[in-house]
């Protein structure tokens, strides 16, 4: 802006000055006059002060370089699976890490029971001593609804001499067998293969198979199973499992 001012006073001071400041034309046949267009001016100085104003704007901030975004680990309860145990080709025992997911994935499958209310069965001798329970009994009123104690799937409806009307289910990681016997009868919509939430109706408490006729019951059973067989596994006692004792 300052070397435009220098040169037009140059021109002032050498020559006969005929400002143009717009679109007439203005003839120029006498030596020695300059013909000074002012529009032309004030854009040479308009773009020297945008010049002048950028090389002395600080900076613009540059963004923080910022890494990937790592997503908090998901709710070992609800949505994710523990890790894959170290099996020896057979049902394996299930770790410490499993069953305390596991625990933390159940609820007591008999609506209106409180964990205070249960009494651990499981190495109660049955058969005329012969075998351990190896399950969990809930005695309730025949007819109280019988809950899915984990979200998972319904992977038989089958009918035992000694369990009577049962399911057999998976939790949400397809690693343990969940057992549900002596129903008095099916929920209705029960069906193999279909998908079971945690808390949903699947069944009402009986006497059927060899439950005591006069003591309607759940027997309620846990198993870590080998992934292949819908029926058997390694028995888990239930009791620890829903009480944390």
């Amino acid at each position: 802006m300052r070397a435009t001012a220098l040169a037009i006073v140059s021109i002032l001071a050498t020559a006969c000055v005929v400002v143009k400041d717009s679109d007439e034309q203005i003839a120029d046949s006498a030596a020695g006059v300059v013909v000074v267009d002012m529009d032309s001016v004030r854009d040479a100085a308009r773009a020297e002060g945008a010049r002048a104003h950028a090389a002395s704007a600080p900076a613009p901030a540059t963004a923080p370089v910022v890494g990937p975004v790592v997503a908090p680990p998901l709710d070992t309860v609800n949505r994710s699976a523990p890790p894959a145990p170290v099996s020896d080709g057979s049902a394996p025992h299930p770790t410490d890490e499993e069953l305390r997911w596991l625990a933390a994935s159940l609820i007591v499958p008999v609506q209106g029971v409180k964990t205070s209310e249960l009494h651990d069965s499981f190495t109660e001798a049955r058969g005329g001593g012969t075998r351990s329970h190896e399950a969990l009994d809930i005695p309730a009123p025949r007819g109280t609804p019988v809950l899915s104690a984990a979200n998972g799937t319904l992977r038989r409806l089958f009918t035992s001499k000694d369990g009577g009307l049962m399911i057999y289910a998976s939790d949400a990681s397809d690693r343990f067998i969940l057992m549900y016997a002596h129903l008095d009868r099916y929920a209705e919509g029960m069906a193999d293969g279909i998908p079971l939430k945690q808390g949903q109706i699947i069944g009402y408490v009986g006497t059927t198979g060899n439950a005591p006729p006069e003591l309607p019951h759940l027997h309620f059973a846990i198993a870590r199973g080998d992934g292949a067989h819908w029926w058997k596994g390694v028995a888990i006692d239930p009791y620890p499992l829903l009480t944390g004792r």
